[in-house]
């Protein structure tokens, strides 16, 4: 204790001389009296001597357990004090270890969480690049026709558009994680979002041979940004039509109330697992029934960019006897 403090050695040394110096002024007042005086102090100075040690053995006690928690120390177990200074120094300690250890396990998540999205990007990657790779060396045959060199050079033009969707869409998540997208919080007409949306699959649509319907009131209206929201809309649409056989439709129906406007859209297609459903936002999700060409993070960003402007968005399937799947959207109407 009096070894690493050398405050509590000045301490007990004043003490120690104020005892002697009073000792001395009462010694006119006879040998009795100053004796008197020096058991008193001595009393006092060993009630504060065991105070200080049983003090400084605690503080002893919470810095081997901080030095064990430093070294690694999963489990180590403060001891709880009554009342008094340490108690509450012990106290916040353990707080703040608590806190510690919460933020340690969120950011071993989310580096498992980095590892496992660059593995997943790298794999779909791997898979048009692999493609491109055998079109090239298919290219260097000097027997090849011309009609297969078209075809050749079209499944290579695929490739590099899956690629350039995926990158596209990686960064606009990316951008939103990190907070760095300013959503515009305009008022705009729900039918004119639709349309821009589904004019970006107008020619997809048409060669599948899938129809699209929309009923939308004249007033339905949403206070958003209206490009990341056709963004939404659109990777549901696609990942409707990918799903839907040839002669199949997808219907759009919008629903306007003073609280909300709801979007739905649904499709007369294979539906959805219902092993998939809880999962069909996560990234990089694949469900049961999905294409070979499927990436699974479309309906992640349509997620992400729905809640991002206070709306909510869930996935199901149509009651029976119809088939299919069915989105919700809904967008309420917050004031700003």
């Amino acid at each position: 204790m009096f070894r690493y403090n050398a405050e509590l050695r000045h301490e007990y040394l004043i003490s120690i001389i104020i005892t002697l110096v009073l000792a001395a002024a009462v010694s006119f007042l006879g040998w009795k009296a100053s004796v008197a005086v020096l058991i008193t102090s001595i009393l006092l100075l060993a009630v504060r001597l065991i105070a200080d040690s049983k003090r400084y053995r605690r503080i002893s006690e919470l810095s081997d357990c901080i030095d064990k928690i430093l070294h690694g120390a999963e489990k180590v177990d403060f001891e709880e004090y009554k009342e008094g200074e340490i108690a509450i120094l012990s106290s916040e300690i353990h707080k703040m270890v608590i806190r510690l250890r919460e933020q340690a396990s969120l950011l071993l998540a989310d580096k498992r969480f980095l590892s496992d999205s660059i593995a997943d990007i790298a794999h779909q990657l791997r898979t048009p690049l692999t493609s491109m790779n055998i079109v090239v060396d298919m290219f260097s045959d000097a027997e090849l026709s011309d009609e297969k060199r078209f075809d050749l050079l079209g499944e290579m033009m695929q490739s590099l558009n899956r690629i350039e969707w995926l990158i596209n869409t990686l960064l606009k998540m990316s951008k939103i994680d990190a907070d760095t997208v300013l959503f515009e919080t305009k008022e705009y007409k729900v039918k004119d979002m639709l349309r821009h949306a589904a004019d970006s699959l107008a020619v997809p649509l048409d060669i599948n041979g899938v129809t699209l319907t929309m009923d939308v009131p004249e007033e339905a209206v949403v206070r958003g940004d209206m490009l990341w929201t056709c963004e939404a809309i659109g990777n549901i649409l696609k990942n409707c039509m990918e799903h839907t056989p040839e002669g199949g439709r997808i219907e759009i129906t919008v629903k306007h109330t003073p609280i909300f406007t709801e979007i739905v859209i649904a499709d007369t297609g294979t539906g959805i697992d219902p092993e998939d459903i809880p999962h069909v936002f996560e990234r990089f999700y694949r469900g049961k029934v999905a294409l070979n060409t499927s990436i699974g993070i479309g309906l992640a960003l349509s997620k992400m960019i729905v809640e991002r402007q206070s709306g909510t968005i869930r996935a199901g399937n149509r009651e029976a006897p119809q088939t299919g799947a069915i989105f919700t959207v809904r967008f309420y109407h917050v004031k700003n």
